[in-house]
């Protein structure tokens, strides 16, 4: 049972303690949202967080799981890639949400905006480099698979001879057009974000004003960047669940001859890997939840009066 727990809500814990150590870190360089922004992101990140825990902790029971018949394992495994992706969106819609711009209107700034103008190019890489990841695994994983008896390209086979097979499930085909398709509706609610955000014209002043923004773009770039690397995390982990497949067969004075899968010897890095974008994953939007927190600060002592 402690395995089971440690196995569920240990990246969790693991991600938080990473996301208050980089909150210590950057305490300084905080900038404070607007009262409507800081709401909007912490009921979205916490929707997301709370939602996702909670599926982790149904999903590990079997007795908790509706029954769907011969096909509620590949229905689980199929929630699963999808809930980070889902969630992520469904948090995103939040942070989206338009903010009244604080203080007067300023004049309009000569060098046109766009839609990178307050985007961190580092987050901008990193967003990029996880979406880059899943769709080559995905196109890697799905033209491995094949069809189980009802058509659906989700298992992988090992045929050590031509009377010999195994199989296993993979990231096929089945699984991943699903959750490619989610990528795609994370990034497109992003992009529309950094566009609400970018758009309306400078407060008078504009150093503050551009300094909220751009922290709010970098929010939105956590939250999907977030998303897509839990989504990754599964990813692996099945993917490292399908590297152990074995199959074997009689050679005669030979013995018993056994295969395994063509990355049989990557296994170990993609359960490594897993665990690691997991909890970056799920720190990048603890950190989210941190940052628009209210903090007390001290306020300075006046002089006593004589």
């Amino acid at each position: 049972m402690f395995t089971i727990y440690l196995y569920q809500y240990g990246p969790a814990a693991v991600g938080l303690l990473v996301a208050l150590g980089v909150a210590f870190v950057r305490r300084r360089l905080r900038v404070p949202l607007p009262k409507g922004a800081r709401l909007a992101t912490a009921i979205g990140v916490t929707i997301a967080l709370g939602c996702l825990i909670a599926f982790s902790t149904w999903s590990a029971f079997s007795t908790w799981v509706p029954s769907f018949g011969e096909d509620t394992f590949l229905v689980l495994m199929r929630a699963g890639y999808l809930a980070p992706l889902v969630l992520s969106a469904v948090a995103l819609l939040f942070l989206v949400v338009p903010v009244p711009t604080s203080g007067p209107p300023g004049s309009a700034a000569l060098a046109p905006r766009t839609v990178l103008t307050f985007a961190s190019r580092r987050w901008l890489a990193a967003t990029a480099g996880a979406v880059v990841a899943i769709v080559a695994i995905a196109l890697l994983a799905g033209l491995g698979s094949s069809p189980d008896q009802a058509g659906r390209y989700v298992l992988y086979e090992v045929r050590p001879s031509s009377n010999t097979s195994a199989s296993t499930t993979i990231y096929g085909w089945w699984f991943s057009l699903p959750s490619l398709i989610a990528v795609a509706i994370v990034v497109a609610i992003a992009l529309l974000g950094m566009v609400v955000i970018s758009r309306p014209a400078l407060a008078a002043d504009a150093q503050h004003d551009t300094a909220i923004r751009k922290a709010r773009v970098r929010n939105i770039l956590a939250v999907s960047t977030g998303g897509i690397l839990l989504h990754l995390g599964t990813v692996l982990r099945s993917l490292y669940g399908a590297s152990t497949l074995r199959a074997g067969f009689p050679a005669g004075q030979a013995g018993w001859v056994e295969l395994g899968t063509s990355f049989a010897a990557i296994g170990p890095a993609l359960l490594v890997t897993s665990f690691v974008t997991g909890i970056l994953g799920i720190a990048m939007w603890w950190y989210v939840l941190l940052s628009v927190l209210p903090v007390r600060t001290r306020q300075p002592s006046e002089p006593a009066v004589t």
